[in-house]
């Protein structure tokens, strides 16, 4: 394993290359994952090598009312996901869409960071891209990375993996073809949060999956700092991951509800952007092509960049003004009887 949590003295390193794809996962909620996933794609915005193509997407899983993404954003877009994930089988369509379906999370001093997240016009049959990691793939040929805010669920996909369920996100990534890719794991420094770490190290571990294209990110967002226990958990993490970054409590590290956003000028000064630099370097040191042969089948198929969505997801319904209901017809059946009464003791 390589120590990235103090190797704040190396050169920078650079995203060039194949596109760069970063599920960021956890085993629990509540350990800063969607804020890691931001600062993360400000670090790796810094890191691309022609300003030209220096764009990186934030990705978010997650639909409206289940996300902070559409609470965070500076500019929110015409459409959103639940509308762009209708033509991820139409690669024309999709081009086309894709710019009014991304929103953007502005930077001091920088270009802004695309995120694209369930905004615009509700699409009832949208409920996310939890089973369909490989959505938004059609992306790729647009950024120069892609970090993917994932979900608190990951530990369950890859036990379900190891019994021959179907691939867990991170597997099915680093199964895709035309990029590189590295896991983040995101954790307090609890000793629950660390015995979960390592469950699903050793989920992934059984799995075959590459582990050195794993990292670890231990974020204390509680600031209730190390024990005992969690340092021996974080000795046995040591030799199983990529790397291992440590990122210290900030009880600033959200301004207004939004994650803050380092500009390139105060990334030296300011810890949480030195924090989320070495988490930057860490992935792009873990990230791989796929090696097919070191990814096991599942049961189910390995969804492609083309493929077509389940049928749960289908195209927004068109915006037609329903009929004027009378009381009765608003009130669900269960209720009106009392509505009734109430009326008669009226």
């Amino acid at each position: 394993m390589r120590d990235a949590s103090r190797a704040s003295d190396a050169a920078p390193a650079s995203l060039s290359g194949l596109p760069l794809v970063v599920p960021v996962v956890s085993g629990a909620g509540g350990v800063g994952r969607s804020t890691l996933a931001a600062l993360l794609a400000a670090a790796l915005s810094d890191r691309a090598t022609s300003p030209e193509r220096q764009t990186v997407a934030v990705c978010d899983v997650s639909p409206r009312a289940a996300s902070p993404w559409p609470g965070w954003v500076d500019h929110t877009a015409e459409r959103g996901t639940g509308w762009l994930a209708t033509c991820a089988s139409q690669p024309d369509q999709f081009a086309r869409e894709v710019r009014r379906s991304t929103s953007a999370l502005d930077r001091d001093g920088t270009g802004p960071i695309w995120v694209l997240t369930d905004t615009g016009p509700l699409n009832p049959a949208f409920s996310g891209t939890y089973n369909a990691p490989l959505l938004w793939a059609p992306l790729l040929r647009y950024v120069r990375a892609a970090v993917i805010d994932a979900d608190p669920f990951e530990a369950s996909r890859l036990t379900r993996q190891c019994d021959g369920g179907p691939l867990s996100t991170t597997a099915a990534w680093m199964a895709a073809r035309s990029a590189r890719t590295a896991a983040v794991w995101v954790t307090d420094p609890g000793p629950a949060g660390l015995a979960r770490t390592l469950e699903a190290v050793t989920a992934a571990e059984r799995c075959g999956l590459p582990m050195g294209q794993f990292v670890v990110a231990v974020n204390d967002v509680r600031g209730h700092g190390w024990l005992p226990r969690s340092r021996s958990r974080h000795t046995l993490l040591a030799d199983r991951v990529g790397a291992i970054v440590e990122l210290g409590h900030n009880a600033a590290l959200r301004e207004g509800g939004r994650p803050l956003r380092p500009s390139r000028d105060g990334a030296g000064r300011d810890a949480v952007g030195r924090a989320a630099a070495r988490l930057a370097d860490a992935v792009i040191a873990a990230a791989q092509p796929p090696a097919l042969s070191s990814v096991p089948s599942a049961t189910s198929p390995l969804p492609s960049a083309t493929s077509p969505l389940p049928p749960a997801i289908s195209p927004l319904p068109p915006a037609t003004p329903a009929p004027a209901q009378s009381f009765a017809e608003r009130t669900p059946s269960n209720v009106a009887p009392l509505a009734c009464s109430v009326s008669a003791l009226g």
